[in-house]
C-alpha cells in the first residue's frame, strides 16, 4: 500500500475501537464478535494491527442492531450484508416487517385482554355479591364455541370437551387470548330456570375484523357479580330475571357467565370469582 493510500484510509478510518464503541453506545465485545462474523469489519493497521472505524458504518451499526431486533440472526444479517442484492435486502426485511405486525397484533390482544379482565375485576370489587345493578358496560365482541350435547352441561366439568376445543380453535391463525372466558345460557332456558350452558365463550374488548367475533347487541347490562361464599348461584339468577323483570327492561343477549380467577389460600381453600351479566335494552 503507498504511503497515499494508506494516508487517505487512516483518514476515512480514524475512530478507534473505543471511541466508535461509545458512538454506539455499544462494548468492545459486541464490535469485536461482529468483526469475527463478518458484519462490521474494521480497518486494520498492517503496521501495528490497531482496529480503526469510519463514521459511515455508525450507520452499518444500527442497521445490524434494528435487524436484530426484528428478529434476523447473525447468518441471516451476514447473508444481506454479503450476499444478497438490494431487492433480496427489501424482501427480506419486508418479511421481518409481517412478522412484527402480527406480533404487534398479537400483543394489541393481549394488552386488551388484560385491560376487559381488569375492568371486570374492577367492577367485581365495587359491587356487593349477588345483588344486581345496571350498567353501561365498554364495547365487547364475543366469540362462541356450541355445546352440542346440552343436556346435562350445568358446570364447567360437564363441557370440558367442548372448553377443550374451544381453546384449540382460538389458537388458530394469529391466535386469540383467550381471556377472559366462560359460558352462557340462552335466553329461552335462562328465564324457564333451566340452566344449562349452551356455548363456550371468550371475551374481547377490542374491535377485531375476525368474523367469528360478534359485538354485543347493547352497550347496557344488568351485571352480577358472584363467588364461592355466595348462596346458590341458581338464586343469583333469579335475582337478575327478577330485576329486569321489575325494573321494565327488555334483554336482548343470552346470559353471560364469565370466570375471572380461580385462587387458593394458604390452606389450599378454593376460590373463585364469576362476573354474570345479560345485555338490555
Amino acid at each position: 500500500m503507498s504511503q497515499t493510500d494508506y494516508n487517505e484510509r487512516h483518514r476515512e478510518y480514524s475512530l478507534t475501537v473505543g471511541r466508535f464503541a461509545k458512538l454506539c453506545g455499544t462494548t468492545r465485545d459486541t464490535l469485536r464478535y461482529y468483526y469475527e462474523q463478518g458484519i462490521l469489519t474494521p480497518y486494520v493497521d498492517p503496521e501495528n494491527g490497531y482496529h480503526y472505524y469510519s463514521t459511515s458504518q455508525i450507520s452499518s451499526f444500527y442497521f445490524i442492531t434494528t435487524m436484530r431486533q426484528a428478529g434476523c440472526s447473525i447468518k441471516e444479517i451476514s447473508g444481506m450484508v454479503h450476499d444478497v442484492s438490494q431487492t433480496g435486502m427489501v424482501q427480506v426485511i419486508n418479511g421481518k416487517i409481517t412478522d412484527l405486525e402480527r406480533e404487534r397484533r398479537l400483543l394489541d390482544k393481549k394488552i386488551s385482554a388484560l385491560k376487559l379482565g381488569t375492568w371486570l375485576m374492577e367492577h367485581y370489587g365495587n359491587v356487593k355479591p349477588g345483588v344486581p345493578f345496571l350498567s353501561d358496560i365498554p364495547p365487547i365482541s364475543v366469540i362462541s364455541t356450541p355445546i352440542r350435547r346440552r343436556s346435562g352441561s350445568y358446570h364447567s366439568a360437564d363441557i370440558a370437551k367442548e372448553i377443550s376445543l374451544h381453546f384449540s380453535q382460538m389458537s388458530e391463525g394469529d391466535g386469540i387470548v383467550t381471556f377472559p372466558s366462560g359460558a352462557t345460557i340462552g335466553y329461552s332456558d335462562f328465564i324457564s330456570e333451566h340452566y344449562a350452558y349452551n356455548n363456550v365463550i371468550t371475551l374481547s374488548l377490542q374491535p377485531t375484523d375476525d368474523p367469528r367475533f360478534v359485538p354485543l347487541p347493547s352497550g347496557r347490562a344488568v351485571l352480577c357479580s358472584h363467588d364461592h361464599n355466595a348462596t346458590d348461584i341458581d338464586k343469583s339468577y333469579r335475582k337478575i330475571a327478577s330485576y329486569i323483570n321489575r325494573n321494565r327492561l327488555k334483554a336482548c343477549s343470552d346470559l353471560y357467565s364469565v370466570s375471572l380467577i380461580n385462587l387458593y389460600d394458604h390452606e389450599k381453600n378454593h376460590t373463585y370469582y364469576k362476573y354474570l351479566f345479560l345485555c338490555v335494552e
